[in-house]
């Protein structure tokens, strides 16, 4: 599988944080492939989206930032009809479960330092950079008994990789304290749509109630998927947005229009460039689907251009007021139920006028038509190519006029039939619509979801550098010793909860084997290293000081033993 997760955003409730509205005139930022290290020390990618006040003054600057959470495509789970688990290629799945992991906080220390980088640079930084392990001094920690040059030259390493790196990112995160607080921004609703092609395969909008009251999403569940849409959304390929939806710290309302009858052609339009693009059989080409989605975007297009208040970057305008009572009252008035019934009898008379018009082509998809709604069969409903040579998009809608199925078209027991309007039903009914109304308003901003490759990580010991050493040494057993000539590697400075950090294993230790590997420089430190994977349990050789004897003709003499150290090697993230 090409990418194991995605990553995108959700809001969850929690009453440790403080939720609040977006000031007007906000800038947007985003980060993103940033490898963070969440509050347990291990690296992960981190990705923030969000808003800041673009402020000149001596006061802290909030920080408005959208929650994270993940789906994760390596534990999809099938399920048959029956509702028990099967696997993917499953010609019979039912429901395809995706589950959804969610994670509510405010930036730590190493996520402040991409935002800060974000806002202020406008720019981007690859990962998070472990500190050097210091003692109380404020310097490096390593052997007491280290030669002044040895103890010198990590000195000067730690301070070049503090240069490097340490001091750019430290100033980054003073900046954030200094200038910024954050703060979670309180949505009103969300919606999820999951795209495959040109296929909404997925939509779920969450109100304010369920916000307000601490809801939680567990899963996304997909219904009847074809095997086409498992495949492309178990590798990632989807197109998954999420839309937030939040309103700001002042303006709330506005005096609009909403014309019904432009509402009315634009779903109309766009139920028919569906039907075009259909490339098989089925309820989905002769039935309207949900038309919620379209109703809602021809409300928030109109009210967008009536709006003329101070913006959020990087948002547009939305009704606050449109919910789903709303639309599904717009719906029973323009788009009125019928009974099957009523719609056989009303393609029958189509029918006959067909016939009687000579359009052979139209009046066989009624009768076609017909057929299907008595036999419940969704598949005798015809071709679409073949039902498209015969309807443009007038004989579309007028077709559809007589009654069509209404809602999930791909099911048996669907039996909502809905029409829609005559012209002289619509100019009556449109009166009641087509009028001047105060209107609430919310910002939504969409964000399309970036799918991340899984972290590469190599093993990693916690060192910096290291440094060359080549001397001979008097090398005791325990009972017996004798000069050596000792090639290694002398540990340059550890990081801070790094594998030598942890195992108290100081910078200017004495290395000489990594596992049967030798080591006697940084390079021959890194190969060894790399012949491994983190988590890996792997004996590391040291020369270890054990005291002075004294030795005709040399007088004291430092001793030294060899000792093996079992440690299990951490992990650190691939920079390209």
């Amino acid at each position: 599988m090409k990418n194991n997760l995605i990553i995108f955003l959700l809001f969850a409730f929690s009453t440790n944080f403080v939720f609040t509205q977006v000031t007007p005139n906000s800038i947007r930022f985003d980060v993103e492939n940033y490898i963070a290290i969440d509050n347990s020390g291990r690296y992960y990618p981190y990705t923030s989206h969000g808003f800041y006040e673009n402020s000149t003054g001596t006061a802290k600057s909030r920080i408005f930032i959208l929650p994270n959470f993940k789906l994760e495509l390596n534990k999809i789970k099938y399920l048959d009809n029956q509702g028990r688990e099967t696997y993917q290629d499953n010609d019979n799945v039912r429901s395809m479960i995706i589950p959804v992991t969610q994670d509510l906080s405010l930036p730590n220390e190493s996520q402040k330092a991409a935002i800060t980088a974000a806002i202020s640079k406008n720019t981007t930084i690859q990962a998070f950079f472990p500190p050097i392990a210091k003692n109380n001094m404020g310097f490096p920690l390593m052997n007491a008994n280290l030669l002044p040059i040895i103890s010198s030259q990590i000195i000067t390493m730690a301070n070049q990789y503090e240069s490097n790196y340490i001091n750019v990112q430290q100033q980054l995160i003073n900046e954030y304290n200094a200038r910024y607080n954050a703060e979670l921004i309180s949505l009103t609703e969300l919606e999820i749509i999951l795209e495959v092609g040109n296929e909404m395969v997925y939509s779920k909008r969450i109100p304010n109630t369920w916000v307000a009251t601490g809801g939680t999403l567990k899963n996304i569940v997909i219904e009847n998927p074809s095997e086409y849409v498992k495949n492309v959304i178990a590798g990632g390929n989807g197109q998954i947005i999420v839309s937030y939806k939040f309103r700001d710290s002042k303006k709330s309302t506005i005096s609009a229009n909403i014309n019904a009858t432009a509402t009315i052609d634009q779903f109309l339009s766009e139920m028919y460039q569906s039907s075009v693009s259909q490339k098989s059989s089925g309820w989905s080409f002769l039935g309207f689907g949900s038309s919620s989605r379209s109703i809602k975007s021809s409300f928030d297009q109109q009210v967008r251009q009536q709006y003329t208040s101070n913006s959020i970057a990087n948002t547009t305008i939305e009704m606050y007021d449109a919910d789903d009572q709303m639309i599904k009252q717009f719906e029973n008035a323009f788009f009125p139920s019928l009974s099957k019934q009523e719609a056989i009898q009303n393609h029958i008379n189509a029918a006959e006028k067909a016939k009687a018009e000579g359009n052979q082509a139209l009046y066989d998809l009624h009768l076609k038509y017909i057929e299907e709604l008595k036999s419940n069969n969704p598949n005798l409903t015809p071709n679409i190519d073949a039902a498209l040579a015969a309807l443009g998009k007038n004989d579309y809608i007028g077709f559809i006029a007589h009654g069509v199925r209404w809602g999930s078209n791909s099911t048996t027991g669907n039996n909502s039939f809905r029409r829609v309007l005559s012209s002289s039903e619509m100019a009556s009914m449109s009166q009641n619509w087509n009028q001047s109304k105060v209107i609430s308003i919310q910002h939504t901003v969409n964000q399309p979801v970036p799918v991340f490759e899984e972290i590469k990580f190599r093993a990693s010991l916690g060192a910096i550098d290291g440094i060359p050493f080549q001397n001979n040494l008097y090398i005791t057993n325990g009972f017996s010793g004798n000069w050596q000539n000792i090639n290694g590697v002398l540990i340059g400075p550890i990081t801070a909860g790094g594998v030598f950090n942890q195992n108290n294993i100081l910078a200017g230790s004495l290395l000489t084997k990594i596992g049967s590997y030798n080591v006697y420089s940084p390079q021959t430190l890194n190969d060894a290293i790399s012949t491994y994977s983190s988590g890996d349990r792997v004996y590391l050789t040291f020369i270890v000081y054990i005291g002075n004897t004294n030795m005709y003709p040399y007088g004291m003499v430092p001793v030294y033993q060899e000792q093996k150290i079992q440690v299990t090697l951490g992990a650190y993230p691939k920079r390209n």
